[in-house]
C-alpha cells in the first residue's frame, strides 16, 4: 500500500463571474475519507462516513452495458486517491439502496431522491493513522442556510486529483423539498461526492451530489440531503 504522509489536492474556488480561481486548502487529513469509487467502466466519487460504509449515488453502480447493477465485489472503493497513491481500500461486499429505486432505460434514477448508495465494505477501513469517516449530518441536527458550503471529488477532467468547488452557498429556499440545490453546478464526474458544511474545526457530509438542474433559468447542483432522506439505520 502507497500510504500518503500530505493530502494534496487541486483546488477550483468560483469568483462573482463564475470563473475557476485559485484557493488555498487547510491541510486537513479528514479529506482523505473522500475517495474514488471505481467500476470496471468508470468511477465516482465516495465518502467514508463509518469504519465500513462509503456514501456514493446509486447510479454510479449501474452497468449501462449489462442492463444491470455492477456486482458488489466489482465495486473498489479507494480512500485519498492522489496520482497512484492512496491511504486505504477495498471492495465491496454489499449495496444499500433506496427501497423503491428504478432505473430508467438510461440508466438513471427515475426519481432523483433514489438516487444514494451506501456500500458496505468488504472489510472495515479502521486503524489507519491517516484516515477517519467523516461525519454525516447538520451540525445542530436542523438543516440552514450555509454560505459556505463545499463540494469536493473527483471530475472526469482530473481523475487523479480531487478537486474541491466552493463556496457552494446553500439558500433557506433551497432546503425545502427532497433535494438540496447549492450554488456549485459541478463539472462531469463528480457525481456522489459530498456536499460539506463547516462543523466547529471540522466538516459535515449534508448530501450527496448528483449532477447539475436548471432552475429559473440557471443551474443549480443538485444534492440529496442525508439524515432527511436517507435512514439513520444505515450508518449504524
Amino acid at each position: 500500500m502507497k500510504a500518503l504522509a500530505l493530502v494534496f489536492l487541486v483546488i477550483v474556488a468560483l469568483d462573482r463571474a463564475g470563473a475557476a480561481v485559485p484557493e488555498p486548502l487547510e491541510p486537513l487529513f479528514a479529506w482523505n475519507a473522500i475517495g474514488r469509487v471505481n467500476v470496471p467502466h468508470g468511477f465516482c466519487t465516495g465518502t467514508l462516513v463509518g469504519a465500513s460504509e462509503v456514501l456514493t449515488a446509486a447510479h454510479c453502480l449501474w452497468s449501462r452495458r449489462r442492463g444491470r447493477l455492477y456486482d458488489p465485489d466489482e465495486v473498489h472503493f479507494v480512500a485519498g486517491w492522489r496520482r497512484g497513491s492512496w491511504v486505504a481500500h477495498a471492495r465491496a461486499a454489499s449495496f444499500r439502496l433506496a427501497p423503491d429505486l428504478v432505473f430508467d432505460a438510461r440508466g438513471l434514477p427515475e426519481r432523483l431522491e433514489t438516487d444514494w448508495a451506501v456500500l458496505r465494505l468488504a472489510q472495515p477501513l479502521s486503524g489507519f493513522e491517516l484516515l477517519r469517516p467523516l461525519p454525516v449530518g447538520w451540525p445542530g441536527g436542523r438543516p440552514r442556510p450555509e454560505p459556505e458550503a463545499q463540494l469536493l471529488g473527483y471530475a472526469q477532467d482530473r481523475p487523479h486529483l480531487p478537486v474541491r468547488l466552493g463556496p457552494c452557498p446553500v439558500a433557506a429556499e433551497d432546503l425545502r423539498g427532497s433535494l438540496v440545490l447549492h450554488g456549485c453546478p459541478a463539472p462531469q464526474g463528480l457525481s456522489g461526492a459530498p456536499l460539506l458544511v463547516p462543523d466547529g474545526g471540522a466538516w459535515s457530509v449534508v448530501g450527496v451530489h448528483l449532477g447539475s438542474v436548471a432552475v429559473s433559468g440557471r443551474r443549480m447542483g443538485a444534492a440529496i440531503p442525508v439524515r432527511r432522506i436517507l435512514p439513520d439505520w444505515l450508518f449504524r
